[in-house]
């Protein structure tokens, strides 16, 4: 079997090697694992169409294959893929590809390809999806509510959320965890763009200052940090008209969170009445002031915008709110 992992989500591509490691007899690991790094290619297939002295699986891995980077002399010693055993698991890991090479063209001949990408930060939805995912699998029992912390406190770093879930498995023996306890073990050291939009959203603008550097000298790409404000505004104003023009206030118009979740494209109802919250004192034009710089932004961005030239405008959309 060939495959060909790719993307930037590290612990979803350890884990999947894990999986394959555990394939192999664990007293021939020494015979039947091999690492090798990619400008070690032509020996990773050399040894990839050997078969295995124990006439059980093999696996072979080859890291951090920058595949525009390889040539004809790689091309030429990828044509030996055809002579790869069935029982040996051969392992391409890539961070990104270029569909577009012939070298990736050719590998996908033979390899099945795993594309496991990062969950984006503003998708808290699938954050809190997959920590409930990898909390069920070592048997830690959590609360709604402490589920949605973690996916606040810990983002969409996987590697963290593992690392958390495994203390709280340790300190639960079993029982179910709250969300006063998960807060009090785990701590919310996160400071990502979402953060940021509510930091704006409050017109607190020391702190705007220092979740914006914080993500700049983490190399945040910009039009993540764009993205996620944009997501996260219009939800905030689709929340907002739809109490303004019904009236919701559990008198008139929409009663149930789930009839406003439904109006606003809001898949998780439960968030309706902590978005409520946010945006009670809230000016609606403030919001609609606040997307339309957004956009701008954002096309500022794709036009050669750097770093430093959002501190202004991130500024001025802060001072909207500090305002109301």
């Amino acid at each position: 079997m060939i495959v060909l992992l790719t993307g930037d989500d590290q612990y979803a591509i350890q884990e999947q090697l894990n999986q394959y490691k555990a394939e192999i007899d664990a007293q021939w690991l020494t015979l039947c694992y091999h690492r090798f790094p990619a400008d070690h290619l032509d020996r990773a297939i050399s040894v990839a169409r050997t078969r295995s002295l124990t006439g059980g699986k093999k696996l072979v891995i080859v890291e951090n294959c920058h595949l525009k980077h390889w040539g004809d002399t790689e091309l030429e010693t990828l044509q030996q893929l055809v002579q790869v055993p069935e029982f040996t698991i051969l392992v391409f890991v890539a961070t990104n590809v270029d569909k577009r090479l012939k070298i990736y063209k050719h590998i996908v001949k033979y390899a099945k390809l795993f594309e496991l990408t990062l969950i984006p930060p503003w998708r808290t939805d699938l954050i809190e999806k997959a920590i409930a995912t990898q909390a069920k699998k070592i048997k830690v029992v959590l609360s709604k509510d402490a589920v949605e912390y973690l996916a606040e406190a810990i983002g969409n770093d996987m590697t963290r959320a593992a690392s958390e879930l495994r203390k709280l498995y340790i300190y639960g023996s079993g029982r179910k965890l709250e969300f006063a306890e998960v807060k009090e073990l785990v701590p919310c050291q996160t400071q990502n763009s979402l953060q940021l939009a509510s930091a704006i959203r409050q017109g607190e603008s020391n702190q705007v200052l220092h979740l914006l550097d914080d993500l700049l000298s983490r190399s945040e790409p910009l039009m993540v940090i764009v993205a996620t404000l944009l997501t996260q505004f219009r939800t905030w104003l689709w929340v907002k008209s739809a109490m303004s023009a019904t009236g919701y206030a559990y008198v008139s118009g929409i009663k149930k969170d789930s009839e406003l979740a439904q109006l606003c494209n809001i898949s998780n109802p439960n968030r309706i009445y902590y978005l409520r919250i946010e945006v009670a004192n809230t000016s609606i034009n403030a919001l609609a002031k606040a997307v339309t710089m957004v956009l701008d932004l954002e096309m500022s961005i794709k036009t050669g915008v750097e770093g430093k030239d959002l501190l202004p405008i991130i500024l001025s959309m802060s001072r909207l709110f500090k305002l109301t």
